[in-house]
């Protein structure tokens, strides 16, 4: 690590306590005793999309984590207030708060829209990732100011003709109020040969949520979703953390496993180890 990379954690680090001021006294004293420092680390339940509910939830649980993006194979999007009832009662029998749901797809039809958002507010779900189509952003836009819900934009990756580069999020965003902003995938970003890194410092406080993954090259030269601890993961893990913490960023931090869907815990396991390990190094650094 470079000389300049630690005057930079110098300062990124004088700032992370700060990270838990808006939380409750309960998420301050679970930050303080998390491997994961001020992050609240979680899983985007697509991870787990080979279980049910009950299974994701009792794996989230035994891997040591309470923060949720939900998926909808685990949580579908309904209106139906018994139903939404029983999820919030499954997650909180399993200490998870669900911080994210989506990815959401959005068109221009106001009414399908306030059901989502509807939905998120019954949830108590305060950030919806979400792949809008561009004439949807300015309902979006009034929707988010209304709801006091934010829309993150995500990326997917080189097939992506509307988000899968930063500028095109940044272009999507631009002039709408701070509650529109980003979803940042880190593996997808890797897979359009963009740097992550890069990517968060520019979209600064519009980054709103994160799908944590990483990818490699493989063996045809092109790119392939890995695991975080990989040798040969593209993602600087370190690096990203690093920046998160310059931005104050509060938010949820999800970890994202697409490989091995019938068997993914002990890979999952290995990455959140990668995770913690890199928080740890950071940390010596600034020490």
């Amino acid at each position: 690590m470079s000389v300049s990379r630690r005057t930079l954690l110098q300062g990124a680090l004088g700032g992370a306590a700060t990270l838990a001021l808006g939380a409750s006294k309960s998420e301050a004293a679970q930050s303080a005793n998390s491997p994961y420092g001020p992050f609240k680390m979680g899983i985007q339940s697509y991870s787990l999309r080979h279980f049910n509910l009950d299974e994701a939830l009792d794996i989230t649980q035994q891997l040591g984590l309470h923060y949720w993006e939900g998926f909808m194979s685990h949580i579908p999007l309904t209106n139906d207030s018994q139903q939404i009832a029983s999820f919030k009662q499954k997650l909180a029998a399993h200490n998870v708060r669900m911080l994210a749901y989506g990815v959401v797809g959005f068109n221009n039809n106001e009414a399908e829209a306030r059901r989502i958002f509807e939905f998120a507010k019954a949830m108590e779900i305060p950030v919806l990732s979400a792949y809008p189509a561009p004439d949807s952003l300015p309902l979006l836009d009034r929707l988010t100011r209304e709801y006091r819900i934010a829309i993150a934009i995500h990326n997917h990756g080189p097939g992506d003709t509307l988000y899968g580069h930063p500028d095109q999020v940044l272009k999507a965003v631009e002039g709408r109020n701070p509650l529109v902003g980003a979803c940042e995938d880190t593996g997808h970003m890797i897979m359009a040969q963009e740097d992550p890194v890069a990517a968060e410092v520019r979209y600064g406080k519009r980054l709103l949520d994160v799908h944590l993954k990483a990818a490699k090259v493989s063996p045809n030269g092109g790119r392939e979703f890995a695991d975080i601890g990989d040798p040969d993961s593209l993602l600087d893990t370190i690096g990203f953390l690093d920046i998160l913490l310059r931005l104050r960023y509060n938010r949820l931090v999800a970890l994202e496993y697409e490989l091995h869907e019938s068997d993914p815990v002990p890979s999952i396991q290995s990455c959140l180890e990668s995770v913690r390990h890199a928080w740890a190094l950071l940390q010596t650094v600034v020490a």
